[in-house]
């Protein structure tokens, strides 16, 4: 019998081999989440474990799942706040809430927020002032670590501090811990069962290689240089070259190993849009660590990116921002500049294919019809909100662009940019490539064309 392949199949079996085993899903958070968020928590997380589906859990309780992790129906989440200063502190925020005041509403501690979205929580202790002990394969405690995550169907990296979570799960030299290891067993057994989830810095954590610190202005002034700190300079995740008190490290931004469960064309930013402007801090993130497409998951909002499938679906409140580099061209400038990004917007029920890079919404298509007759042009693009309101008012007005202005930052106290820093400009161009959608006070904007200068 001839058992030799054909050039063909062989290039099949070769491609197949290539791609990574996962199959499992990611739930990407980008912070600031109301306790609330239903189709954040239930519709999007809980439902991505394919667990227990027909439960309709009731918010107001608090006991909505057994603790018996042997018995109960309901999603098991692993809670690893290793993103918190210490082990006390981390324990501190998984039992207890915080008390409503007159200007905040209850803050669920992590225990409760998870029982009132239906789903079971167990706390892992590992934190950077434990690590050595519990995170590791060889003692007591960091085997019952382990026997957690190999039980769950989802884990949640909780928001603080990016490098705490890497100094926590990771050794010195980069490689995993032996708590790190489960989780990555669990993740590569190509049976997608276990949602690996992180909220703001545990969102961060998940990126092969993770940006930190600084502003969009900040990034572009220094040309998209990144630097790369190793694990055991997780103190100090910033650009130091000059100094930890200098202008650099304060708006420059640093790199540092991740956990490496995104897929590795994809880079992923947080609180997006509504706290601050970072799209300038993602191009040039983006173009610093050579990553192709970047994710910038908003407030309030999750994305389920399923690796098997290939696509990122948009659950809760806010929008997901996607740059794709994939035709950019860079430009000689004394700063970070670039023509030719490809920026779409989703909004919760969208979806996007990164294979494919095809954006699927339910939205009503914007024709040749416009609401507005005027273009926008923001004065402080980087300010909260106003990149979006830039995308989505080009693909619904008559002109075919925007423009948005990024001053010079100027603060009160610390150090300053010197007098010659350059106002830097975003152009937002609708052509033929660009489609916008709207429906129920949302858009969704695909491939608007953005060049930095």
């Amino acid at each position: 019998m001839n058992t030799r392949l054909s050039a063909g199949a062989a290039a099949l079996l070769l491609t197949l081999a290539s791609l990574p085993a996962t199959a499992g899903k990611l739930f990407l958070s980008g912070g600031a989440y109301d306790d609330a968020n239903v189709d954040l928590f239930v519709n999007g997380l809980r439902k991505a474990t394919g667990r227990d589906a027909n439960f309709t859990p009731n918010l107001a309780s608090t006991s909505n799942c057994g603790t018996n992790w042997a018995t109960t129906a309901c999603p098991r989440i692993a809670v690893i706040t290793a993103a918190k200063d210490s082990y006390a502190t981390g324990l501190d925020a998984f039992q207890n809430d915080i008390p409503a005041t007159s200007t905040s509403s209850l803050k669920r501690g992590y225990y409760n927020l998870f029982q009132t979205h239906g789903f079971s929580p167990k706390f892992i202790t590992a934190h950077v002032d434990n690590y050595s002990v519990h995170a590791s394969a060889s003692t007591p405690e960091g085997q019952a670590n382990i026997a957690v995550i190999n039980q769950a169907d989802a884990v949640w990296f909780v928001g603080g501090d990016q490098a705490k979570i890497i100094r926590t799960l990771l050794t010195d030299s980069g490689a995993d811990s032996g708590l790190a290891a489960a989780l990555r067993a669990r993740w590569n057994n190509g049976s997608g069962n276990i949602v690996i989830a992180g909220d703001s810095a545990g969102n961060h954590a998940l990126n092969v290689k993770m940006h930190a610190a600084g502003v969009s202005y900040g990034y572009l002034y220094y040309g998209a240089d990144l630097p790369s700190t190793p694990v055991t300079g997780w103190q100090t995740l910033g650009d130091t070259r000059d100094g930890t008190t200098a202008l650099r490290y304060l708006e420059n931004g640093a790199t540092m190993k991740g956990l490496g469960f995104l897929p590795a064309g994809i880079l992923s930013d947080t609180h997006f849009d509504s706290r601050s402007g970072r799209l300038g801090r993602l191009a040039a993130a983006l173009r610093s660590l050579s990553v192709q497409q970047g994710f910038g998951v908003d407030e309030n909002t999750g994305v389920v990116v399923d690796t098997a499938a290939q696509t990122a679906t948009v659950y809760g409140t806010n929008k997901l921002l996607i740059v794709d580099t994939a035709a950019a061209s860079v430009q000689i400038g004394t700063y970070y500049k670039v023509n030719g990004l490809r920026v779409s917007l989703l909004t919760p029920g969208d979806r996007y294919n990164y294979s494919s890079k095809v954006v699927t919404s339910s939205k009503t298509a914007i024709g040749s019809s416009y609401y507005y007759s005027s273009y926008y042009d923001s004065a402080d693009i980087f300010a909260a909100l106003e990149t979006s309101k830039s995308l989505t008012r080009v693909v619904d007005q008559t002109p075919t662009t925007n423009v948005g202005t990024a001053p010079v930052p100027v603060y009160s106290s610390g150090p300053s940019y010197p007098s010659g820093a350059p106002v830097i400009k975003l152009r937002f161009t609708r052509d033929a490539t660009t489609k916008g959608y709207y429906a129920g006070g949302k858009y969704t904007v695909d491939k608007v064309k953005v060049d930095i200068y």
